[in-house]
């Protein structure tokens, strides 16, 4: 059995020994480096589709708001049709993106005729017929196209839904077209 000086002396002359402390220091700090630059690249990847995803909607709603002047009941579907090929066009090549496309808050190509009054937040739209009529506020009413973008995230480390919490990838706009 060793005396506690002699435990003492092999302690002192242990602790002065800096030969793998080096090593030891990398091996205790590597992996949480790498845990910090998964997450950097996961958080600027769910940038980079936030980006994406907003240049998509903005290219989609400028085309309806262009070409909607003359939205009708019998051209809904052609313009449902365009505008989600305008999006998925912009995305490339991406799977994971769901488009949503709402014509005066409906799926109906026959309520694209209507003229409607939209208030409040969430909107409440309100049919005025199949002309214009004022609304209140001195607005007068009109034809709108909803469109919804949600893309998946496919992280590396962080959770998908931290992220979609952070960045917000289902964009949704809505564009008074006439």
């Amino acid at each position: 059995m060793m005396s506690t000086t002699k435990a003492l002396k092999f302690a002192l002359r242990l602790a002065r020994h800096r030969a793998g402390s080096a090593a030891v220091e990398f091996a205790i700090v590597f992996p949480l480096m790498l845990v910090i630059l998964a997450a950097t690249v996961d958080l600027g990847f769910a940038y980079y589709q936030k980006s994406r995803v907003g240049s998509a909607i903005s290219a989609a709603a400028y085309y309806a708001v262009r070409n909607g002047n003359t939205l009708t009941s019998a051209n809904a579907d052609l313009m449902r049709v365009t505008l989600e090929s305008i999006i998925r066009s912009t995305l490339g090549m991406s799977t994971n993106i769901t488009v949503s496309i709402l014509i005066n808050n409906s799926t109906n190509a026959l309520d694209a005729s209507s003229y409607f009054c939209v208030t409040g937040y969430p909107p409440t739209y309100s049919s005025t017929g199949l002309t214009p009529a004022s609304c209140s506020a001195n607005l007068t009413s009109g034809k709108f196209v909803t469109i919804r973008v949600t893309e998946q995230l496919q992280p590396l480390i962080l959770s998908p839904g931290f992220l979609s919490g952070v960045y917000g990838l289902n964009r949704t706009v809505v564009a008074r077209v006439s």
